[in-house]
């Protein structure tokens, strides 16, 4: 059988093979396929008692050391991981429910250790001259003079500086009064004590001798 090869349409079967294979290094950019990989099967099961168990402890935490209720920070990690209760969050949503309550506590800590930090600073600076001066470091160094509006670091660093400044006034105070007075200075600073003494003495040596 005689294959008719001819005409400018037709090709040899031989060379309708040879052109058919697929080179990769012939592909542009327009002939690029993006090959989605099929991932994991998302884990839907739900909870374990012990994953609970951790969340409840995280969150009685969080409302022992804040304002909220233990029924509002929920509220706030079911809005955060997009689910209506915890009955419907799943294995694969734990770690990001503890990473947010974890987050939670970890400010509240940061707010009540700067409440103590502001309460110290301020029963250490009882003095008004030692107040301004605090405050006008404050706001040379952070910008401000509200202790409330300082980070923890920051009034770290005042409640430093005034410790120390309170270790150079007893310095300054000693070393201001004199150490020995002469006795010129004792009769101008003690006029009437010294007379006394010393009539008190002249009469005691009349009455031995």
């Amino acid at each position: 059988m005689t294959v008719n090869s001819a005409g400018e349409h037709n090709r040899a079967a031989g060379r309708d093979f040879n052109e058919n294979k697929i080179q990769i290094d012939k592909f542009d950019g327009r002939n690029t396929v993006n090959i989605a990989i099929p991932s994991e099967k998302e884990d839907r099961r739900p909870l374990v008692k012990a994953q609970r168990k951790e969340l409840n402890c995280l969150v009685a935490a969080i409302a022992e050391s804040g304002d909220n209720e233990a029924f509002v920070i929920w509220q706030k990690v079911h809005a955060e991981i997009g689910v209506s209760s915890i009955e419907d969050m799943t294995i694969n949503q734990y770690h990001a429910a503890l990473s947010f309550l974890q987050a939670m506590l970890d400010r509240l800590k940061e707010k009540d250790a700067s409440k103590a930090l502001v309460s110290l600073l301020l029963r250490n600076s009882e003095d008004d001259e030692i107040r301004q001066k605090l405050i006008r470091y404050c706001h040379i160094n952070f910008g401000t003079g509200r202790l409330n509006d300082l980070t923890r670091s920051q009034l770290q660093l005042a409640l430093s500086w005034l410790d120390q400044k309170a270790e150079e006034i007893p310095q300054a105070t000693s070393l201001s009064l004199p150490s020995r007075l002469n006795i010129a200075d004792l009769l101008r600073t003690y006029p009437k004590e010294i007379g006394f003494a010393f009539v008190f003495g002249v009469l005691v040596g009349a009455f031995i001798f």
